[in-house]
């Protein structure tokens, strides 16, 4: 699929060319391996969909592109065919350093439609290969939920979940897909950093309960903690974070206190 080094090289190429849009990749990857998870997808199916949301946007380093200046449906204010582009050029840039086609397929498809409205080959329902429809689930739920990505503001949760269920179900994304991710959404989903065995900083995706938390501080996009290891969570205080705040939440291990001299 992708060897370790070469991975490492293409996240690094994404993080020094635009870290919003690296961090939008690994938010994205989690997302996916949790709809591929949901759907009981094979290891290998879901080693190549994390694997593909981790470079599903590779293609932007080809392109001059600013992501603050540009809004979500990049229609407005932007050359739409530069950014459709992207697509393509992601398929190219891989195809030149791996063999996997099927990592060459979700690139080159993340952003077709299941109406067939979509780019770069208008491909239509199950035309779209199962791994691109999950992609393009995950993708467009990161890039509403974060919003700051592309120089706007976050959408609200609520908002988001009416707009996938009532506009983007069976329009931009495939039905059955967007009932199976809002089914996680209820799970309380935040991001976790490991800080062992995980050199590329990776994201897990772990879903929130009531009870203490142990793994670290839970912290807002900003890094603001909400609420420190250790602490006790309960179903209000899980509700009145996701109503309070609307943005991602990632779990921090923090540093250890320094030992006295």
């Amino acid at each position: 699929m992708i060897n370790n080094g070469l991975l490492e090289i293409l996240l690094l190429a994404q993080h020094k060319a635009d870290i919003k849009l690296a961090l939008h990749s690994k938010r994205v990857a989690c997302y996916a391996l949790e709809l591929a998870k949901a759907l009981n997808q094979s290891s290998d199916f879901k080693k190549r969909i994390f694997l593909s949301g981790l470079v599903h946007d590779i293609g932007f380093l080809k392109l001059d592109v600013d992501f603050a200046k540009i809004s979500r449906d990049m229609t407005l204010h932007t050359d739409v065919d530069l950014i459709h582009r992207h697509v393509i050029e992601g398929e190219h840039l891989l195809s030149k350093v791996i063999a996997d086609t099927e990592i060459l397929e979700i690139v080159r498809h993340h952003h077709e439609k299941f109406n067939g409205e979509g780019y770069p080959d208008k491909l239509k329902g199950e035309e779209i290969s199962l791994a691109s429809r999950i992609m393009a689930v995950a993708d467009l739920y990161d890039a509403m939920m974060v919003g700051e990505m592309f120089g706007e503001e976050r959408s609200i949760p609520e908002d988001i979940i009416h707009y996938f269920s009532y506009t983007a179900s069976g329009a931009e994304l495939d039905p059955e897909l967007v009932k199976t991710f809002l089914s996680l959404l209820q799970k309380n989903p935040v991001f976790y950093l490991p800080v062992k065995n995980n050199e590329l900083n990776l994201y897990k995706l772990v879903y929130l309960t009531p009870g203490k938390l142990e793994s670290g501080d839970l912290c807002d996009q900003y890094g603001t903690v909400l609420v420190r290891q250790g602490a006790e969570l309960t179903q209000h205080i899980l509700d009145n974070i996701r109503s309070t705040y609307p943005g991602q939440k990632i779990i921090y291990v923090p540093e250890p206190e320094p030992e006295n001299a």
